[in-house]
């Protein structure tokens, strides 16, 4: 049985999810600074570690924000945190970030049709708002995998 949590309780779900249960996410330090239904913005702080050699975070974070956004977008929208697969995600890289500047990225789910669904989404610049990437893809919902909810306890609301 997959649980569906109240608005506040799945946000705060997602948020320990994100956060502390996941190795990846807590050393890229991806936060989450946004979800309503169906959309979400999360952010990584600048931090050398993740940075190419001109010292701009690196693409392959940048793909991994996207990808981590894509998931709690989809979420959102099913109202639960079924297991989903990425099918097909095109990320277009439009300008590298400036060195120093933190990134966040803001995805919608748009549509989920029988076990499909459709994100698009952009990554941008925390200083000046400007554009880095664009992102279109398409996730598998109710996988085989593990249930993500099944390792995320609900917590009270704060």
């Amino acid at each position: 049985m997959v649980a569906t949590a109240e608005p506040n309780q799945y946000i705060n779900m997602a948020k320990h999810f994100f956060g502390a249960s996941h190795p990846l996410f807590s050393a890229f330090g991806i936060n989450l600074d946004d979800v309503g239904k169906g959309v979400s913005t999360m952010s990584i702080p600048f931090n050398e570690d993740l940075c190419d050699r001109s010292g701009s975070i690196h693409r392959g974070v940048i793909v991994t924000l996207l990808d981590t956004n894509c998931g709690l977008a989809i979420f959102s929208r099913l109202g639960d945190m079924r297991p989903i697969a990425t099918i097909d995600l095109r990320v277009d890289f439009i300008k590298q970030p400036e060195p120093g500047d933190a990134i966040y990225s803001e995805v919608e789910c748009y549509a989920v049709q029988d076990a499909i669904a459709y994100v698009r989404g952009r990554a941008l610049s925390r200083s000046g708002n400007e554009l880095l990437a664009t992102a279109a893809g398409s996730f598998a919902v109710g996988t085989r995998g593990p249930s993500f909810d099944s390792a995320v306890k609900p917590q009270e609301q704060e």
